[in-house]
């Protein structure tokens, strides 16, 4: 039971309700040859929202994706404000796609959240300054799973570095990533993971999805995460710090997830 949990109660206990939002990123099947189609998931996993307007300056900076070159920034395209598609078709291969939530103040008082520092709320009982990144690992073409690109770190604050390919694993093994924290393994980080369809309850007032994995990472930042089934899965971590001066907010709180498919994608 240490390495894997079937209830909520896990997740519970490394995340408030403030904190229920996450940003995870989700990629379309795609064929060597096709433009690439990504989506910015900002809410209650695994379902698509649209990005709130008040919110929209959070999301300033656009997804990514990186390949043997470098990082391209993708195209804001399509019928919803979080969908993303490459500026031209793709090879097959093995990329990361990547999206980035700015550092934002959120103060809480007896009224609730607003975004602010506690210089604009002076009243708060609680602030942080809120920074959130989501990864996505996409193969394109069905016997695509290289490790070259995907198992480099790409610089986000708090990252999940996968160490293989997750083409590579089978429902039941181990698929071991790294934490890092500011591009340091982060020792002792409680890993979660969840996959689409595991949790099918209301999730209303932003209840945090139940969680199908839990663990700490070792001294080396590394943890084998364990997927019990096929499908579209979410590995979250959390990582809070005092913010550099308590006058400004309480706290600097990072959150970061990484997406992979298990097994072969539904297209």
């Amino acid at each position: 039971m240490k390495k894997t949990a079937l209830f909520a109660l896990m997740a519970l206990f490394c995340s408030t309700a403030a904190q229920a939002h996450r940003v995870w990123v989700e990629t379309a099947h795609t064929h060597g040859g096709e433009i690439l189609k990504a989506e910015l998931g900002y809410g209650e996993f695994p379902d698509m929202e649209l990005i709130a307007q008040e919110r929209l300056h959070i999301f300033s900076k656009p997804m990514q994706l990186i390949t043997e070159k470098g990082k391209e920034d993708l195209v804001q395209k399509g019928q919803y404000n979080y969908q993303y598609q490459s500026k031209k078709p793709v090879k097959e291969g093995s990329y990361l796609v990547t999206a980035e939530y700015r550092p934002t103040f959120w103060s809480k008082n007896k009224a609730g959240w607003k975004q602010a520092s506690i210089r604009e709320m002076s009243d708060a009982d609680y602030c942080e300054q809120t920074r959130m990144y989501g990864k996505n690992i996409v193969n394109v073409g069905h016997e695509s799973a290289d490790t070259k690109i995907i198992t480099r770190p790409v610089g986000q604050g708090l990252e999940i570095v996968p160490l293989d390919n997750p083409a590579n694993v089978h429902v039941g093994g181990r698929f071991k990533v790294r934490v890092l924290f500011n591009g340091e393994p982060l020792p002792g980080a409680a890993v979660t993971a969840t996959f689409d369809g595991f949790d099918t309850g209301s999730r209303s007032n932003h209840k945090v999805e139940a969680q199908a994995f839990y663990d700490k990472t070792g001294d080396d930042g590394s943890v084998d995460i364990i997927p019990l089934r096929q499908g579209f899965w979410k590995a979250s971590v959390e990582h809070k710090i005092d913010f550099p001066d308590p006058k400004i907010c309480g706290k600097q709180a990072s959150y970061t997830t990484l997406t992979f498919q298990i097994g072969h994608q539904a297209h």
